[in-house]
């Protein structure tokens, strides 16, 4: 199944999130601060991460920068309620985000953020394995 993290200390939307996805088929997992996400990341392999922009101690792009570098396969989403274009360039440069969502946001906008992203990762790891086949192949004749 797949792992989901959430990101955000505000634990209602947190909550609203849980409850929206709720159908789905992900596991989901929440955490409401910077800190608390990383010792997850300690004990479990995470699929997907949303990551609110403005975390107590640290900033979700911070965050969102770690996970790039110790966790690559994880896919990333930003969410915030205070979107700049200067703040969207810096989630894609530094965090490497897939999608950047602002709040609030639609229960299906999100799922499908996810399910795009999920497929993006999958379509990639095929065009890599059909990359190595191909030259394995061409090492073999």
């Amino acid at each position: 199944m797949t792992n989901l993290l959430f990101v955000d200390d505000d634990m209602n939307l947190l909550r609203g999130l849980r409850r929206s996805l709720r159908d789905q088929p992900y596991f989901l997992h929440v955490a409401n601060s910077a800190d608390q996400a990383m010792k997850l990341f300690k004990h479990r392999v995470f699929d997907v991460a949303v990551v609110d922009q403005r975390l107590d101690h640290i900033c979700g792009l911070e965050l969102l920068a770690w996970i790039r570098q110790h966790h690559p396969k994880t896919i990333r989403l930003m969410l915030t309620g205070h979107a700049n274009v200067h703040v969207a360039q810096d989630a894609i440069n530094r965090g490497g985000v897939f999608r950047f969502l602002t709040k609030p946001i639609r229960d299906v906008e999100l799922a499908i953020a996810i399910r795009e992203g999920l497929e993006s990762r999958e379509a990639a790891n095929e065009n890599n394995e059909s990359h190595h086949s191909l030259a394995d192949h061409a090492v073999s004749t």
